[in-house]
């Protein structure tokens, strides 16, 4: 979301000293009617409300978005974004094997990653990672949380993606495994296999690791990517 000036001013306003009169909000001598233009483009985007008496306020999006807010520009903060890393294993034959995939759709297309995906605005971790598995790979299975991995992909000197896993080892397996998800083509592969792969995505044998461990834990990394 792109805010001016006056509109990052207004907001700072209503967030910090609350409901406001339009002369209370106005300290800084902006002209009225530009002023009250910019109330106008936050009324009708949501973020501000005008009671019947003229008094300005934060609408509950407002306020999600005014705590984003950076103090020292006029701009909102950029953060990184939450998903879930399913680790499913299974023993065929006297080897242990994840189901991994390869993924068909950019970023990092043709690199192998566990399923997951992203968890929605006020979604539970565990139902996040059931939902994404089912999508994925047609199955149901029973989940734990075994820890996060906070990755950064550095690309060309600069971050190009701020990741926090939450990282699930699941177990009991309903269903029957699709050849292909939403994002990427199912396999099962050794651990060998895994790191012996050319595009092996960062972090998958520490995910791995770490749902195989039996205990919570917490990793932090960041990658210098050749391609993205």
């Amino acid at each position: 979301m792109n805010i001016n000036e006056a509109q990052a001013f207004i907001m700072r306003q209503l967030f910090t000293r609350g409901a406001l009169r339009f002369a209370e909000i106005n300290t800084r001598g902006f002209p009225s009617d530009q002023f009250s233009y910019h109330l106008r483009q936050l009324i009708k985007r949501g973020l501000v409300d005008k009671s019947d008496q003229g008094i300005y306020s934060l609408s509950v999006d407002g306020r999600t978005q005014a705590i984003l807010l950076d103090s020292k520009s006029d701009r909102f903060i950029d953060q990184g974004f939450i998903a879930c890393r399913i680790i499913l294993a299974r023993n065929q034959k006297g080897r242990r094997q994840y189901l991994m995939q390869r993924r068909t759709k950019v970023p990092y297309q043709g690199y192998l990653s566990e399923p997951g995906g992203k968890i929605v605005l006020g979604e539970d971790v565990l139902a996040a990672a059931e939902r994404n598995m089912l999508a994925e790979t047609g199955l149901m299975c029973h989940m734990e949380l075994r820890g996060m991995m906070h990755l950064k992909d550095k690309y060309l000197g600069r971050i190009v993606q701020d990741k926090f896993f939450f990282v699930l080892r699941a177990t009991e397996p309903r269903g029957e495994l699709l050849p292909k998800g939403e994002t990427g083509e199912n396999r099962w592969m050794s651990i060998d296999e895994i790191i012996a792969d050319p595009k092996t995505h960062q972090g998958v044998t520490d995910m791995i690791a770490m749902a195989e461990s039996g205990k919570l834990s917490f990793g932090e990394q960041t990658y210098i990517v050749g391609e993205y």
